[in-house]
């Protein structure tokens, strides 16, 4: 895959939130019609993600690559710490590990999206916040290798709201935006009949803290 991050954790090691506290999971596609948006990608999450993140918030990276329900897609694991000197540290770290996947070469030939949204899913329910969100940056066209079968339960994000993020057109959505607009109800309803507990789509980054500070309350 070319790219492995070390997952940052607690002195506790585990997944431990209190019930205001929120888990947020990041799926960055990294296939080659979206490789190019890495840097976009990057700006947003240390702009409006990191500083929104508190002690006791759990952040999870994920690569949508052309196999993404793997353990070695999950990037970056961190739970911030209870202390804010140490949280503030980990989040430095976190921009610190951003900064070089941004540097990186890292893309892929497929796009497994849905293998991402459901280990993301796996990781924000074994979490015990009350609030779980999935931002997902894509241009949203999925493309699976040869053999490759996902199947989504009915469950299977149930108590995750999805946002997706910074979605890319492609060259056919500029010559029929019926296509782009298409595409994301597709998403939508797939995710509404898997148990999501809400989609969005957000264009303008500069909402972002406020959603998740919405969603968060």
């Amino acid at each position: 895959m070319g790219l492995v991050l070390v997952a940052l954790v607690t002195s506790t090691g585990c997944l431990d939130m209190q019930s205001t506290e929120t888990a947020i999971c990041v799926l960055i596609d990294i296939s080659g019609t979206y490789a190019d948006q890495k840097d976009d990608v990057v700006k947003i999450l240390k702009r409006e993600v990191i500083p929104s993140l508190v002690p006791g918030d759990t952040l999870i990276t994920i690569l949508i690559d052309s196999k993404s329900y793997e353990k070695d897609n999950v990037a970056i694991l961190t739970t911030l710490d209870a202390r804010p000197s140490r949280a503030n540290a980990q989040k430095l770290a976190i921009s610190q590990q951003l900064d070089a996947f941004a540097a990186g070469s890292a893309q892929s030939r497929y796009t497994d999206i849905p293998g991402a949204m459901m280990l993301g899913a796996e990781y924000l329910q074994e979490s015990d916040g009350s609030t779980r969100v999935m931002l997902v940056f894509s241009d949203l066209r999925e493309e699976l290798p040869e053999g490759t079968r996902r199947e989504m339960r009915p469950n299977e994000f149930e108590g995750i709201h999805m946002v997706a993020m910074n979605v890319k057109r492609l060259g056919p959505d500029s010559s029929d935006p019926e296509v782009y607009r298409q595409r994301l109800e597709s998403w939508e309803q797939r995710v509404q009949g898997a148990g999501g507990a809400g989609w969005q789509t957000v264009m303008d980054a500069n909402k972002l803290p406020d959603i998740l500070e919405a969603l968060r309350s």
